[in-house]
């Protein structure tokens, strides 16, 4: 008898009658006694595919929620968790695992497939674009990637065997041409001809497929940096929303890492996202006299990511939100100077054209033409900096003379 349907719902049930996300109720079978006593799911099989996971996944799933062993068998599509579970048990396991990697954290529509970069995994939700990862915390992270990395590796191996193949034909289709050469200019017969002419036919096709892939990959690395400005907005939104509650300096740069990591920003990002959610928001002044809560989750973030970061979470702002704030960039960096956020050496060093940290600090926004013409509009801040540095040397061998 087919199992009854219900709603593909997580921790929250739909009880919207229109509702068409179905999926077959759960069935679990408790087998054997003893040592031995196990739970079946039979219908593993209907259930993953309704929620467009594999089944070895979904099985997974209930051995780390119930610390129990799982076993899953391909060939004859049997999943068995070690132990006595009452089906309500699995159901309820099962919605938690649907509201963690099924289910859109945005429209909350199971309409969502995985996304794997990094070794991060990422939601990505065909229903409503929306782009985010999924709990990296939770143990079956470590399954998917490590069947991902398997998966990788066969089409890969296919690849090749594919191309042994290719390999092979080419041979034996030389071998051909050399006894044709041996035996004279002998003609082709009419069935070498129709080969050699869908061989020829084949490698056009396969120059127009290859034409075609690389204008999608063109149009998919567009449509990649499209969802990270909308993602890098949603970023700095979020964290606008957050400071305007005046949390502590360590909770917002703990928002910050948050962010960043669920909306898949790299983290050289992350710098910029918090000094525009501070001041990427109406008049540029703001940036020119921060106030002192303002200073104070400025020396979180230096803490967090570096002097060089912070310094080029500003030079994107003046890039792109203020551009105002160009030639009024000494000014900055004085005011975070004057309240000991950064220090004389971070900015001589910063300044330096041959300074390691340059790049891994830079956003992608700043280029060279940008970056040069912020240090230039700095430049005489920093010869003020030196001579102050010079002075204050001079001080301390009068004052040893003395």
């Amino acid at each position: 008898m087919a199992a009854m349907m219900m709603n593909i719902s997580g921790t929250t049930p739909v009880e919207d009658p229109e509702y068409r996300y179905k999926m077959p109720r759960l069935v679990g079978k408790v087998e054997g006694r003893g040592n031995g006593i196990k739970t079946a799911i039979p219908n593993m099989t209907q259930v993953a595919a309704a929620l467009h996971r594999p089944a070895g996944e979904v099985t997974k799933f209930f051995g780390c929620e119930l610390g129990a062993q799982t076993t899953w068998t391909e060939e004859t599509e049997r999943a068995i968790v070690n132990g006595a579970h009452t089906t309500q048990v699995l159901q309820d396991k099962l919605s938690i695992y649907i509201e963690k990697f099924v289910l859109c954290p945005s429209c909350r529509l199971p309409e969502t497939s995985y996304k794997i970069k990094n070794d991060m995994i990422y939601h990505q939700c065909v229903a409503c674009g929306f782009r985010g990862s999924v709990d990296m915390q939770h143990k079956l992270t470590t399954f998917i990637l490590k069947s991902h990395k398997l998966e990788k590796k066969a089409r890969e191996k296919d690849k090749k065997k594919s191309k042994g193949e290719d390999d092979d034909g080419r041979k034996k289709k030389k071998k051909q041409q050399q006894q044709h050469k041996d035996g004279g200019k002998a003609e082709l017969t009419d069935a070498e001809k129709a080969e050699k002419k869908r061989k020829k036919k084949e490698k056009a096709e396969k120059l127009v497929a290859a034409a075609e892939d690389a204008e999608a990959a063109d149009a998919s690395e567009d449509e990649d940096a499209v969802d990270d400005t909308g993602a890098l907005d949603s970023a700095i939104n979020g964290l606008r929303a957050f400071v305007s509650k005046s949390p502590e300096p360590v909770a917002t740069m703990s928002e910050v890492r948050a962010v960043q990591t669920f909306c898949a920003l790299p983290r050289t990002e992350r710098a910029y996202i918090l000094v525009a959610a501070l001041f990427g928001d109406g008049d540029a002044s703001a940036a020119l006299s921060p106030d002192a809560k303002a200073l104070a989750i400025l020396s979180a973030l230096k803490s967090d990511s570096g002097p060089m970061a912070l310094i080029g979470g500003f030079e994107k702002l003046a890039a792109v939100d203020h551009e105002s704030l160009q030639s009024k960039f000494p000014i900055i960096l004085k005011k975070l100077y004057d309240a000991d956020v950064l220090e004389e050496q971070a900015i001589l060093d910063w300044h330096r054209a041959d300074h390691v940290d340059r790049d891994v600090h830079l956003p992608d926004a700043v280029d060279d033409d940008m970056h040069q013409k912020l240090l230039k509009a700095t430049d005489p801040f920093i010869t003020w900096l030196k001579e102050a540095e010079e002075d204050g040397e001079e001080d301390g061998e009068d004052d040893d003379e003395d």
